[in-house]
């Protein structure tokens, strides 16, 4: 005797099919797969969030324009950060460039890009070293600083105050710097790059413009990161 209902059946479940196929256009069908377990497929009204995409680069200041400075064959790095038009590049060399703006060399804001050679064990340890004497005399503090990885190297970025006796410090005046110490490997060497911009602590708009000029320095085309400033 033949069983007749084996036909409605099939033809029952061939529906339920259908019916679930045609729900993966409403519905997000999700499937996540577990070393110790089946797969578990779950069902959601809407999709989760888009992937992140990729960083932006840094915005450049109104006014101003970016700056790239190749360091020269002894220190074959590309460096970049935006400047404004006030700013006058002196004589140096690739791996030491000066930047001034203002009415004389006792008082004018200035912004030292350097690079050498460096003989230290790790890029951290250049960084270290330059921390340990940077904002040491007296009156000298830092205001806000952030350190970590980028790329091939490790850095250190601050703000902070010079005091009268530091020898960096304009006119023996108290000196706001603003600026970034690299330990970097590159073509097989390591190499310490240093960004220092001052201006003399009464000069609050100089302080301002390197609030913003700061956070666009760039290495090899990769943003350095900037602490929050004061």
């Amino acid at each position: 005797m033949t069983d007749r209902s084996w036909p409605r059946a099939v033809v029952a479940g061939s529906a339920a099919a259908t019916l679930l196929l045609s729900g993966c256009s409403v519905l997000q069908i999700r499937t996540a797969e577990r070393e110790s377990g089946p797969i578990r497929v779950g069902v959601e009204q809407q999709a989760g969030e888009d992937p992140t995409g990729e960083p932006t680069e840094p915005t450049v200041p109104e006014g101003m324009e970016t700056k790239l400075l190749n360091l020269g064959a002894e220190c074959p790095v590309d460096l970049s950060f935006a400047l404004g038009p006030d700013w006058f590049e002196g004589s140096g060399s690739p791996a030491f460039v000066v930047f001034t703006r203002g009415s004389s060399l006792t008082d004018s804001d200035a912004i030292i890009v350097s690079c050498s050679e460096a003989f230290n064990e790790s890029p951290q340890a250049v960084v270290d070293g330059k921390r340990q004497y940077t904002f040491s005399e007296q009156g000298s503090t830092v205001t806000a600083e952030r350190t970590g990885n980028i790329g091939s190297g490790y850095y250190w970025t601050f703000q902070g105050v010079l005091g009268k006796t530091e020898i960096f410090a304009i006119n023996q005046e108290p000196t706001v710097m603003y600026g970034a110490r690299i330990g970097y490997q590159t073509n097989g060497r390591l190499v310490d790059i240093g960004i220092e911009m001052r201006a003399l602590q009464s000069d609050e708009a100089a302080a301002e413009d390197f609030k913003k000029m700061l956070p666009t320095l760039q290495i090899d085309g990769e943003s350095i990161p900037t602490p929050t400033f004061k």
